[in-house]
């Protein structure tokens, strides 16, 4: 049995695909002599267009990137995608600009380009592309080819399966991922009869079962947990049944040789996959059959069945073999959400290895300050916290179950130790209110502001999201496939498919999110000015041990203020989120009204943020060794605090 594992555009070039690397390593565990091939193709596409070219589409992969690749299927859409092309990227702007030399050098695209002999030009190179890729393994001949769709990449599988299947015949062609989780993968066996086979979920178990059927004579494949065929897929209109590895400490080191030499013989800077978790522990649907309990405009966790995680020792071990195997240190976690526990022995068994790394973690604002200075020791310097909004009613409305003091909390943090976070505010959700808009605008100008910006991104619609499975509870009506794809599809192939991505309508006047994506510039600019200055910081402080004294420039307008004694003691004790409770408890010799008119000062003059009887003191370390100094400080305090706390009382027996 002869096996070609394949990834196209529009993956991110510079990481091998996660799925390419597990599955081969299944493979190569589990069955030695199957034959098993691994082509990470869009790494020649990224190299042909170069690599500024690429990430830009690769960063609009759901709409200009899948509909590049329409053409090849259906010619006579040519025309509409290149106008749906020409008309995206100029609205785009910025980077799109056709005086951006790095994006679009001389050599590739002319002199003087344009943006419609850009999309020709692009289209020439993918299609060329594919046909070389179709005669290279046609003649390896393989039994099977296994295509993994995730990022904008489904369309770039079905032009290349057609074409496979006219020059190869006789090899089945596999599609798996998460874009074709739910109703997608039944839909797509039904219209494109050059699909064999779809794998819903996880891939190594059902893969390895359906390459065994195979060799055995088999073609229907039912009783394949996690498959789908073209004969059973008119029965199984919502998909199939997920078959799931029971824990992931038993799966292999994933296999990235091919993409490896790949990189090395092109020189590029590249990061390693590593994936502790699958699943997300806050999407509690699966366990609870409640679909509103999870985010509630996420649908990243619809291709599995709960959340599993690696344990500690193997997590760390398995960081270690790679980063000899390869020679790379730089780590990309495929997690969707950090673990809930346990990050404080994670970060020190990275630190045990002896190793130098640098660390890419997706993370909730749970993590504390402590747990993210113990992860910036162990090589942590670029995370995604999933902020999303910082209005509180907003936050509930999302099913966020965070809290605006927690996230400016996270964003303190990661602004102060320099670590970059990656984070997004969630915009034009369907039932946000002007209020929720409002105290969006107010908290960004008046508490974040001297945080790293956040990216403020419109509300995208995904298939299996909560807002898809209860649309009748939500302000959303005539949810159809997203409507860009009408550019590249046939009206009746549209009509037809069951797609990932879905537009709708939105019942009611939808808020008005222009100006948080206004504030959301303004405040891009303001810190990009301060950070090219002298002192980095809109906003720092220097603490004298007894005094603390800060620099605030966020009206524009330098000013430094002095807390001296207990002032300072305060205001450094509420560096980290505090109860009122807490603070009376830790000061009772300043009284309640004394300690409520500080507290109230402060948040009056925004040195501190206030959420109820919580408070959250504002300005960030001048230097991350400081950053670091501050809050190991405090934690040793709690520590030392917990220990001389008098034991609970023991209640009686019943």
């Amino acid at each position: 049995m002869k096996c070609v594992l394949l990834a196209l555009p529009w993956s991110v070039y510079e990481r091998p695909s996660a799925a390419l690397g597990s599955l081969s390593a299944y493979l190569q565990q589990h069955a030695p002599d199957f034959q098993t091939e691994c082509r990470y193709d869009y790494v020649d596409v990224a190299l042909q267009l170069g690599f500024p070219l690429y990430d830009g589409i690769s960063l609009e992969a759901y709409d200009i990137g899948e509909l590049l690749y329409t053409p090849f299927l259906y010619p006579e859409r040519r025309a509409a995608v290149r106008d749906y092309f020409v008309s995206s990227v100029t609205k785009r702007g910025g980077a799109w600009r056709l005086d951006n030399a790095e994006r679009f050098p001389e050599d590739t695209f002319g002199e003087a380009p344009t943006h419609e002999g850009i999309f020709e030009r692009i289209q020439s190179i993918l299609g060329a592309h594919l046909d070389k890729v179709v005669a290279e393994v046609a003649a390896a001949a393989p039994d099977v080819v296994g295509l993994t769709t995730c990022f904008g990449q489904l369309f770039a599988n079905l032009s290349l399966a057609r074409r496979l299947k006219e020059a190869s015949p006789r090899t089945k062609v596999v599609m798996g991922g998460s874009t074709v989780s739910s109703k997608v993968g039944p839909s797509l066996l039904r219209e494109y009869p050059f699909l064999d086979y779809v794998i819903q979920g996880e891939g190594e178990q059902p893969l390895l079962a359906l390459l065994r059927e195979l060799e055995a004579g088999a073609t229907d494949m039912l009783n394949v947990q996690g498959v789908l065929s073209a004969s059973v897929a008119p029965h199984m209109d919502n998909g199939v049944a997920l078959w799931e590895t029971r824990g992931m400490d038993e799966l292999p080191l994933p296999d990235y040789d091919a993409y490896a030499a790949k990189a090395e013989q092109h020189g590029f800077l590249w990061v390693l996959p590593v994936e502790g978790s699958r699943g997300c522990w806050w999407d509690r649907t699966r366990r609870t059959g409640n679909p509103k309990q999870t985010c509630h405009f996420c649908n990243l966790n619809v291709q599995w069945n709960g959340y599993r995680e690696k344990t500690t020792p193997r997590l760390v071990s398995e960081m270690v073999a790679l980063s000899e195997r390869y020679g790379n240190s730089a780590i990309f976690f495929l997690d969707n959400i950090i673990r809930a526990k346990g990050i404080e022995e994670f970060a020190r068994g990275i630190l045990d290895s002896g190793k130098d790394f640098a660390l890419f973690y997706e993370m909730r604002a749970h993590v504390s300050p402590w747990e993210i200075l113990q992860l910036w020791e162990a090589g942590v310097r670029f995370v995604q916290f999933g902020i999303e909004g910082l209005s509180a009613s907003f936050l509930k409305r999302i099913g966020k179950g965070t809290s605006v003091i927690t996230n400016l909390q996270a964003m303190k943090t990661c602004h102060e130790l320099e670590i970059s976070n990656n984070a997004n505010l969630l915009t034009r959700y369907p039932g946000s209110l002007p209020e929720e808009v409002a105290e969006t605008v107010e908290n960004i100008l008046t508490y974040a502001l001297q945080y790293e910006p956040l990216s403020a991104n419109g509300f995208w619609l995904g298939r299996g999201s909560t807002i898809d499975v209860l649309r009748e509870q939500f302000p959303v009506s005539h949810l159809r496939n997203a409507d860009f794809y009408k550019a590249g599809l046939p009206e009746e192939v549209y009509q037809r498919l069951a797609l990932f991505d879905l537009s709708f309508d939105v019942a009611g006047e939808p808020a008005d999110w222009a100006p948080v994506h206004e504030a959301c510039e303004l405040w891009t600019h303001v810190y990009s000015q301060a950070r090219q200055g002298p002192y980095k910081h809109l906003m720092a402080y220097l603490d004298g041990g007894s005094f603390i004294r800060i620099l605030d420039g966020r009206s524009g307008q330098a000013r430094t203020i002095l807390l001296r004694g207990r002032d300072r003691d305060v205001y450094v004790y509420c560096m980290e989120v505090r109860r009122f409770e807490e603070l009376a408890a830790e000061f009772p010799e300043l009284g309640e009204p004394t300690l409520r008119g500080l507290l109230e000062d402060w948040s009056g003059r925004a040195l501190m943020f206030r959420e109820g009887d919580r408070y959250l003191s504002l300005a960030p370390a001048f230097t991350p060794e400081q950053a670091a100094r501050r809050i190991r400080n405090l934690h040793e305090r709690e520590l030392r605090g917990r220990q001389h706390a008098p034991p609970a009382q023991s209640r009686p027996a019943r």
